[in-house]
């Protein structure tokens, strides 16, 4: 299959979406051409994502000063915590809004880190890469972010556009059937 390229445009943003077997690939060129001076980057990503699709993503991104933060999806995690912790991680280390937040997972990771991106320093590079069929029909586009209170679920957020979205369907193989028939739906 080749890999496709749809272009997502709204009032303020446009970003690409491409989709396809091996889309992977066209990363370290896209973070290039888009974050041309991004010198840091953090993967955040989900623990259940398989680690030969971790490792991948590593080895891509060698020329950067990498900081790998695993999280555990669920959505007790998509909280106002939990955003603290990430947003301790990154001061510590001295990110700038010119460095890069990258998302591996489904909705609820691409959620959290979206609105990680979107408040930091007032707006820190972000690019998705959905690893569940929903996440790449639904929560990876449009650009909604947030975490959960104990008022409700998405009561805390924003809307910011990632730079970019990958859905390599090779992630979608790696799926359990309980998965897929979700995004489906």
């Amino acid at each position: 299959m080749k890999i496709q390229e749809v272009r997502f445009k709204n009032k303020s943003n446009k970003y690409s979406i491409f989709i396809g077997k091996n889309s992977i690939n066209v990363l370290p060129k896209k973070i290039k051409l888009l974050c041309p001076e991004a010198r840091k980057i953090a993967l955040i990503f989900d623990k259940k994502v398989p680690i030969k699709f971790r490792r991948l993503l590593q080895k891509k991104l060698k020329n950067y000063n990498l900081t790998v933060l695993p999280f555990v999806a669920s959505e007790k995690n998509k909280s106002i915590d939990t955003v603290g912790r990430l947003l301790k991680i990154l001061l510590s280390k001295n990110f700038n809004r010119s460095d890069l937040l990258i998302s591996l997972g489904g909705g609820i990771t691409g959620d959290v880190v979206g609105f990680v991106a979107s408040i930091y320093k007032r707006s820190i590079n972000f690019i998705n890469i959905p690893s569940t069929l929903l996440a790449q029909v639904d929560s990876a586009i449009g650009g909604k972010t947030g975490v959960n209170s104990i008022y409700g679920k998405n009561l805390i957020g924003s809307f910011y556009q990632p730079k970019l979205v990958i859905s390599d369907t090779n992630l979608i193989n790696s799926l359990p059937k309980k998965e897929l028939i979700c995004g489906y739906a």
